[in-house]
């Protein structure tokens, strides 16, 4: 009888957490992986701290070698090598190997797709012109490095205030550069509130990164003097020796579109909360894929780790034949900015206005620990709060101490669904190095309570 083969497209978080699970589970089935590039199961999330020195291999951000998927999990994978075509009515995909340039065919009986998330690089942008870059995969953060060393630059231009803007202006910064971040919205980190997004505009600017917001980047050249030029809609020129494009990313889903599979929010593939397509014998994972929101009670696209790697893991078990259900995203999240932490998890102002929430904002500053205890400091909690019911929808955090432990402690009240006055009765750990004796999430609820009168 012939062995039912399991094929993933991708071989990073989400798709070889399905492999992964799929061969350890049920040994007897051929488990192939074809990955477009050099490397599988990688923390992406560090390549920012390799560049700036904090992690210092490359090979550190490597979790499992494709030589250990072959030998030791028996996953066979196929590095450097695109899958260029799926066929869903013959169960094939067409795939090209990059390094020999030949084309084959391979058979399916099950099918994920994890192709990540692709850049979104600005319309006068060319990532092949030479220190042009965006941080893709560990070959660009390795090409990032190299650069740097090989041509001795000196100034650095980030596009793109978010996530990942933020953190390379960080990564290059500590690297030795001198850093300019350009961002088209208003503020930084624009997803999170103002008063977010000021604190962490001084801190970059403490740290002697020029921020421009407001400002969109529409070309870039290479004038004869050899340095890069940044164009920008007012006219403004700024030069300098390295360029990193970092303004956010979009699924890549052209091969599932290709193939017939609906896409849904932002062009993400459609999938059910077990991570089926609307093909019965495929599945879809990770950054490519829509996520399901437990706040807003439909598909989103939140592109985080934890998300994929999940998703992965979920979608091997249901090609298994489980009945495994995505919990769902509160698009939880934590950023470090030099000495500064921001983080958010749920709704933002904005985000439930959209949703015809009546809400308000309250923001409340207090100490990350006892005041007599060292290395303690405000943080400031912003909460988005309904005034009907007085329902939390959303929490957000800043302060050099304390927030990332904090903003988890939000993420579980809102995935519970507690109420202001169950969130100030919480029994939370307290003692001096850690905490004031009214910890700032419970000193937030109170505030609240007080500020939003119930209706």
């Amino acid at each position: 009888m012939k062995a039912e083969r399991f094929v993933v497209i991708g071989g990073d978080a989400a798709g070889m957490s399905a492999a992964s699970l799929v061969k350890r589970r049920r040994p007897e089935i051929e488990v192939e992986a074809y990955e477009m590039g050099g490397y599988t199961s990688y923390g992406a999330c560090g390549m920012p701290y390799y560049i700036g020195g904090e992690v210092p291999e490359l090979d550190d951000l490597v979790v499992v070698r494709p030589e250990d998927f072959r030998n030791k999990r028996g996953i066979e994978v196929f590095m450097r090598h695109r899958v260029e075509r799926i066929y869903p009515d013959r169960k094939l995909i067409e795939v090209r190997d990059l390094e020999g340039g030949t084309t084959r065919e391979a058979t399916y009986d099950r099918l994920l797709i994890a192709t990540g998330a692709r850049p979104i690089v600005p319309r006068g942008f060319d990532l092949d012109m030479e220190g042009v870059f965006a941080l893709r995969g560990l070959d660009d953060a390795d090409g990032i490095k190299r650069y740097i060393h090989d041509h001795g630059a000196k100034t650095a231009l980030i596009v793109g205030t978010g996530y990942i803007g933020v953190e390379m202006a960080e990564a290059l910064s500590m690297a030795g550069l001198e850093v300019t971040t350009v961002g088209r919205p208003p503020r930084v980190l624009p997803t999170f509130e103002e008063e977010i997004g000021q604190a962490v505009t001084e801190e970059l600017t403490r740290h002697g990164v020029r921020v421009l917001i407001g400002a969109e980047a529409v070309g870039v050249e290479r004038p004869s003097d050899g340095r890069l030029s940044l164009t920008l809609a007012s006219g403004e020129a700024l030069s300098a020796d390295l360029i990193v494009v970092g303004a956010g990313v979009l699924p890549r889903s052209e091969l599932a579109a290709e193939a017939g599979l609906a896409l849904g929010f932002k062009k993400a593939i459609q999938v059910d909360r077990g991570q089926r397509t609307s093909d019965e014998s495929i599945w879809a994972a990770g950054d490519c894929a829509e996520a399901y929101h437990r706040l807003l009670g439909r598909n989103t696209y939140v592109p985080l780790a934890l998300h994929a790697n999940r998703q992965g893991r979920i979608a091997g078990t249901n090609i298994l034949g489980g009945k495994a259900e995505f919990p769902g995203i509160l698009s939880t999240a934590v950023c470090k900015i030099f000495d500064l932490a921001a983080a958010r998890t749920g709704l933002g102002l904005v985000e439930a206005e959209a949703e015809g929430l009546d809400v308000v904002k309250v923001v409340v500053t207090g100490n990350s620990r006892a005041h007599y205890y060292p290395g303690g400091g405000p943080v400031k909690t912003v909460l988005i709060v309904e005034k009907r019911g007085r329902k939390l929808w959303g929490a957000q955090m800043v302060g050099r101490d304390g927030v990332a432990h904090r903003i988890n402690t939000w993420a579980a009240v809102l995935a519970s669904g507690m109420s202001l006055e169950e969130i100030h009765g919480l029994d939370l750990a307290y003692a001096p190095p850690f905490s004031p004796v009214w910890d700032p999430v419970l000193v937030a609820s109170e505030i609240a309570m007080k500020q939003v009168k119930e209706k």
